[in-house]
């Protein structure tokens, strides 16, 4: 299987050993307000929401299903998500809207979730921003459009991967 990293650091503002050097840089939905606009938070979500839409269908996909999921209620609660949490579960088939969905929920603190298909396909988030996506294939055109996009794709192996 092939694994990116997908994030929105710039790799040349790595350090030799590969941690982000920028302390400028917002890091968590939390820092909206602080370190960055609603509106460039939200623009930045998207092209991570895209990413994924990007792969699927690199490799013609349309559904995963949930690997894992972790919910923090008051985070739930605050981005009206406790309905349609309420109808996903674990080993769920979940379609590309509920993927956004649950992609959204994540990038925004409010869930941690893992979503996969078998040896075709996974998305892992980890902390700080990023982003861990694999696929049976190269997909080529997917990371084409995400690196247009302004996101950084780079070949990585997800820390999660064991436990999907």
């Amino acid at each position: 299987m092939y694994s990116w990293r997908v994030t929105k650091y710039n790799p040349l503002f790595r350090n030799r050993d590969g941690s982000y050097q920028n302390d400028e840089e917002w890091t968590c939905f939390s820092e909206v307000g602080l370190k960055v606009s609603m509106e460039e938070y939200v623009r930045t979500e998207q092209l991570y929401i895209n990413a994924i839409s990007s792969f699927m269908e690199d490799i013609g996909l349309d559904h995963a299903y949930l690997l894992a999921l972790e919910q923090w209620s008051d985070e739930v609660n605050k981005q009206n998500a406790k309905e349609f949490l309420s109808k996903i579960w674990v080993g769920k088939t979940i379609s590309v809207q509920e993927i956004e969905a649950l992609a959204r929920l994540t990038l925004r603190n409010a869930i941690w979730c893992k979503i996969g298909i078998k040896k075709d396909f996974y998305v892992h988030f980890g902390n700080d921003y990023y982003m861990y996506i694999g696929a049976r294939k190269a997909c080529e055109k997917a990371i084409d459009e995400v690196t247009h996009s302004g996101l950084y794709v780079e070949r990585w192996e997800s820390p999660y991967q064991s436990t999907s």
